[in-house]
């Protein structure tokens, strides 16, 4: 945010002609435009794979921001008589070619960044199905949306610098720029609203255990049976060992219906019967060809069903009945319940009505 922020400071104090009496501050805010990029992808990426601080190669994605403060040497060590030339320039529509090229490897660096982050998290939203049951307080789609609308700023911003570099000037950058403003308090308030959840001991050590988890939705269902067994070759867990495990599973999911528990993640599962999350997850993956996300929702979505056969139950309302299989939201447990069954909770009562 704060860098995203500096972008707009800059283009203030170039507006207002401060540069003008401080030639070598452009310099150095101009610099600071290849930050914003990396700490966008790193921002995502600790909050899905929390680590108490940077690695080795993750200081390199900072690289360029230093090459282009060594390359600004020389322009430092000029007077500021000749540096006030260059910003009386841009001050006055004219702006130089070498911020033009410049203002391209940025949106460039920063499409990159975003095009990354994307992937990122299209990955995630796969990974978090074999760790959660529910997923409505760990979804990131705020981030996502978030780094769409980054995205789709930068191009404004890439189309408006190409326009101009060809002599056509569409908005001298105030589209961009007003949609930058934009962008930073969107930015600062999904932020700063929604990511605390990572920060609950429970979710933050469920977290901990998508690092080797994860799989493909898209692929049919030998070929995710074949992936599973080859993610699991070197697992230890042997054949004999695995079916006593999925037999344990089976028998406490019907005697202590533990998916009742909207919260319940892989982590709770795993210490109830005394076995790492790893070898559950295995079993699961393997032996039933399901994510954990699909295993427990298919049991909430049973205990629905039972219960709106229930003559005693018949005056619940169905969000109640939801709430009592497990469910925590009524988006989630709508489309849970109509992928499974193929119709929504209320049309499923209706038909078990007109049967009755």
């Amino acid at each position: 945010m704060f860098f995203y922020s500096i972008s707009l400071l800059h283009l203030l104090l170039e507006e207002t002609g401060y540069y003008l009496t401080h030639p070598h501050l452009m310099f150095v805010l101009l610099s600071m435009i290849f930050l914003i990029g990396p700490l966008h992808f790193l921002y995502v990426k600790h909050l899905i794979r929390p680590s108490p601080k940077f690695s080795a190669k993750e200081w390199l994605h900072f690289l360029p921001f230093v090459l282009y403060l060594v390359s600004l040497a020389p322009d430092f060590l000029t007077p500021a008589e000749e540096m006030r030339v260059v910003a009386e320039a841009s001050a006055n529509d004219h702006i130089p070619a070498q911020f033009l090229w410049l203002n391209w490897v940025f949106a460039m660096q920063l499409l990159a960044y975003m095009f990354v982050t994307i992937l990122w998290l299209k990955r995630y939203a796969l990974d978090i199905k074999d760790v959660f049951s529910s997923l409505d307080k760990v979804r990131l789609d705020w981030l996502r949306n978030i780094t769409y609308m980054a995205t789709a700023v930068v191009f404004i911003f890439f189309s408006e610098n190409v326009l101009l570099m060809n002599g056509i000037n569409l908005s001298d950058f105030n589209l961009s720029s007003t949609l930058t403003a934009v962008y930073v308090y969107t930015m600062g308030y999904l932020g700063i609203s929604k990511s605390e959840i990572f920060s609950q001991p429970e979710v933050a050590r469920s977290m901990e255990q998508l690092p080797g988890l994860g799989g493909h939705d898209n692929v049919q269902n030998n070929e995710r049976v074949e992936e599973a067994e080859k993610k699991y070759q070197k697992s230890g867990l042997s054949a004999e060992v695995a079916g006593k495990h999925l037999e344990r599973l089976l028998r406490l999911m019907e005697e202590e219906a533990p998916y009742t528990d909207s919260s319940l993640t892989l982590l709770q599962l795993s210490q109830k019967m005394s076995i790492s999350p790893h070898h559950l997850s295995e079993v699961i993956n393997s032996r039933l060809n399901q994510k954990f996300f699909d295993f427990i929702n298919q049991y909430r979505v049973a205990k629905v069903a039972q219960d709106l056969s229930d003559e005693k139950k018949q005056h619940f309302t169905l969000l109640a009945i939801a709430h009592d299989a497990g469910f925590n939201s009524k988006s989630s447990f709508n489309t849970i319940f109509k992928k499974q069954t193929g119709l929504t909770p209320s049309e499923y009562r209706k038909e078990l009505k007109a049967k009755t």
